[in-house]
């Protein structure tokens, strides 16, 4: 793990929770409220049948629901030849209690004052994150047995915004950006704690995929805006 803290510099993803709720249109709420009264994750063209708006239409709506965080985007096990399809869902609620972040910051600096080895430990924690994020909220839509590399990484993108990240994810690209840190202020003050739990956490997720766990790199606060993760290009030989 690499570590560009510039101290009070800009550079980096903006903390948690600090997002402009913006009201949305009214065929925006009803393709949203469709969302939260479905079974299961829904595709363009299912949306489309259901509020009666044309499926680019829906597409836009559900794209802009996606960037707001009102939704999460995930795709279909694969069914013949093709592309897959996107299936969207709504967002989980934030269900961290007031305090979350104050705490995050007490436990690092603990581990950071204690430990012989903070920076292992801090990864060990986010190993352990992994497993019960993986177990609290499952991704649906995705077959186990999709492993390709691409769907691997989608995947772990979709969790990571299930944990308060905001993540900015081409599905080609092995590079993601994270924009928004759920316990920014405790990473600037134990960088090599919090940062190694993220990493912990991206490596965890990876477990069982195909993808190496080590070959996942974090540099943190990489550039204005974000922090750079860089995960497998190709399966373990």
């Amino acid at each position: 793990m690499e570590n560009n803290l510039p101290g009070k510099s800009p550079q980096g993803p903006r903390p948690g929770g600090t997002e402009p709720v913006a009201p949305i249109s009214k065929a925006r709420a009803s393709v949203l409220e469709r969302l939260r009264g479905a079974a299961a994750p829904l595709s363009v063209d299912a949306l489309a049948a259901a509020t009666g708006q044309h499926a680019n239409t829906v597409r836009e709506h559900l794209e802009a629901l996606v960037a707001a965080g009102l939704a999460t985007r995930t795709t279909a096990a694969r069914a013949g030849r093709g592309r897959p399809a996107w299936l969207y869902a709504p967002a989980l609620p934030d269900a961290a209690p007031a305090g979350y972040a104050a705490l995050a910051g007490v436990l690092a600096a603990h581990i950071a004052a204690t430990s012989t080895s903070p920076a292992a430990d801090g990864e060990q924690a986010g190993r352990q994150w992994a497993d019960a994020l993986r177990g609290a909220r499952p991704l649906p839509g995705v077959a186990p047995a999709a492993r390709r590399p691409r769907a691997v990484r989608l995947q772990v993108a979709e969790h990571l915004r299930q944990a308060g990240f905001g993540v900015d994810a081409n599905p080609a690209a092995t590079e993601l950006a994270l924009t928004v840190c759920p316990i920014l202020a405790a990473a600037r003050n134990n960088p090599d704690v919090v940062c190694a739990v993220h990493l912990g956490l991206v490596r965890g997720l990876l477990e069982g995929t195909g993808l190496p766990a080590e070959g996942v790199r974090l540099v943190p606060f990489a550039r204005p805006g974000s922090c750079a993760l860089h995960l497998p290009a190709t399966a373990a030989s």
